[in-house]
């Protein structure tokens, strides 16, 4: 072998041995892909959408639109098996789960979203206090599928 030929291998050899640890810096990295929630909600009726979307489209922050469309889905989910509910003890049990999620990071925040929540009880359940049937159930049920729907969409 030629004395240039072992010199240059000799450069090459002290060149990566000092920029060893730094080679791994300078290949690039592919991107993470995105930790996005999938919330997997059919789609409702027109009727469900044209009362719920006025609601949802108050909430303007995408955090805050993310967390209330999973805290009505997991309500909607579960006020249909709940029998022999009242109509007062819906409203309470939505409020008080609200008040336990979302602490007053909401309060006053939405001009409007608490009567709107307000409407879409009284649009499915009589205010009259009576237990609520199961019709009255399934349709909260799906207008607060809906209104979750609304805010992820």
């Amino acid at each position: 072998m030629s004395d240039k030929i072992r010199a240059l291998l000799g450069l090459m050899l002290i060149v990566i041995s000092l920029f060893y640890n730094k080679i791994p810096d300078l290949i690039p990295k592919p991107e993470p892909e995105p930790n996005v929630p999938i919330i997997d909600i059919d789609e409702p009726s027109q009727e469900i959408i044209s009362v719920a979307k006025p609601i949802a489209d108050l909430v303007t922050d995408e955090n805050d639109r993310l967390k209330l469309c999973c805290f009505n889905k997991v309500f909607a989910d579960r006020v249909g098996g709940y029998l022999g509910i009242k109509a007062q003890q819906a409203n309470d049990l939505y409020v008080q789960a609200a008040k336990n999620y979302f602490s007053t990071t909401l309060h006053e925040k939405y001009d409007g979203l608490s009567e709107g929540l307000t409407s879409l009880f009284k649009r499915e359940i009589d205010t009259q206090e009576h237990t609520l049937s199961d019709e009255e159930r399934s349709k909260l049920s799906k207008t607060f599928l809906g209104l979750a729907w609304c805010l992820n969409n």
